[in-house]
């Protein structure tokens, strides 16, 4: 099964990606796109990101990379490797959406095929940056102007 790995993102003109484990802005039409895009997909994150979305993403299944062992519930699931739950996550034939925060984006890197990045027009300096890519032997699959941001999908 040769699962897609993306990591979806939405920054800023500084690379902030949060602070004080919130998402500086609200951006309603930003948070329908993550919605369409990840829904009835995989989504992996950090424990710190789950604590700041306070329960698992609904119609998805919710990988948790964490130390502390939880127990897995319907659609919640927990490891302490980002590798074990990348192989858990293959067993599905699903999309694999990488939802961060900072240090989970960075272990993902060698594994992902595309970026799904929306660039939000706003200068706020967070604590947690995306990392820095070279997306020159990547290709835009889609561009998408918005009021407040603009959304692109880089492909290998």
């Amino acid at each position: 099964m040769n699962n897609l790995i993306i990591s979806i993102v939405a920054i800023n003109n500084k690379r902030t990606i949060g602070i004080n484990n919130t998402i500086p802005w609200n951006i309603p039409e930003d948070l329908a796109l993550f919605r369409k895009k990840t829904l009835n997909n995989i989504v992996i994150m950090g424990r710190k990101t789950f604590e700041s979305i306070k329960k698992p993403l609904p119609n998805r299944i919710n990988i948790v990379i964490t130390k502390n062992k939880k127990e897995n519930k319907e659609d919640l699931f927990f490891f302490s490797s980002h590798i074990k739950a990348l192989e858990f996550a293959k067993t599905y034939n699903k999309t694999i959406f990488i939802i961060g925060g900072e240090s989970i984006y960075k272990l993902f890197l060698p594994h992902t095929d595309s970026f799904m990045i929306s660039y939000i027009n706003d200068n706020t300096i967070g604590d947690k940056f995306f990392p820095n890519i070279d997306l020159k032997n990547f290709r835009i699959l889609e561009k998408k102007i918005f009021s407040e941001f603009t959304f692109v999908h880089y492909s290998k």
